[in-house]
C-alpha cells in the first residue's frame, strides 16, 4: 500500500511539473522579436506575424559611414522601421557607440488610415531604446511599441 501511493505521488509531481515546464516554454515562445545582425550589417528584412496574425515589416538598416575612426562594427546609426502594409509606417534612429545606444532620434510615424495620438521616442538605458506609439482608428486606441536592444553583436528588435 505504501508502495502504490508513493507511485502514485511521484506521478502526480512528475505531471505537474512537466506542465509547470510546458507553460514557460509557451510564455517564452510568444514574445515578439527579430534579431539584427551587427557583423552582417547592411540591409535586413522581416517579414512576421503578431500574436493576432496581423503581418507586418520589420526593416533594420545600418547608415553609411563617411569617417574610418567609426568603423568598428557596432559603431554607427541605424534606422528601425516597422510597418503593417497600407495601414502605417513608424521609424526612428539610434548612434551605437562603443556597445552602447548615445542617442535615439529622427522618430517618424505615417498612419495611411487612422492618425497617431502620441508618440515617444526614448533611450530607456544604455542599451535600449523605445519608440512607443499610440494609434486611433474608428474611435479604438491601440499601442505600438518598437524596441531596439544592444545585446553583444545583434539588436534585438521587440515589436
Amino acid at each position: 500500500m505504501k508502495k502504490l501511493v508513493f507511485i502514485l505521488g511521484c506521478f502526480t509531481i512528475f505531471c505537474f511539473g512537466a506542465k509547470e515546464a510546458q507553460a514557460a516554454e509557451t510564455i517564452a515562445q510568444t514574445e515578439n522579436t527579430v534579431i539584427y545582425d551587427l557583423e552582417q550589417g547592411g540591409l535586413q528584412q522581416f517579414e512576421v506575424e503578431n500574436d493576432l496574425g496581423e503581418s507586418y515589416t520589420i526593416t533594420v538598416e545600418k547608415e553609411p559611414q563617411f569617417l574610418l575612426a567609426t568603423s568598428s562594427v557596432s559603431n554607427g546609426t541605424y534606422k528601425i522601421t516597422k510597418e503593417r502594409a497600407l495601414q502605417w509606417k513608424a521609424s526612428y534612429k539610434i548612434d551605437v557607440s562603443n556597445n552602447k545606444i548615445t542617442r535615439a532620434h529622427t522618430g517618424s510615424a505615417t498612419a495611411y488610415t487612422g492618425s497617431f495620438k502620441s508618440l515617444l521616442l526614448k533611450v530607456d538605458s544604455s542599451t535600449q531604446a523605445t519608440y512607443y506609439l499610440k494609434r486611433t482608428l474608428l474611435g479604438l486606441e491601440s499601442s505600438i511599441n518598437l524596441r531596439a536592444k544592444l545585446s553583444g553583436s545583434s539588436i534585438i528588435i521587440t515589436y
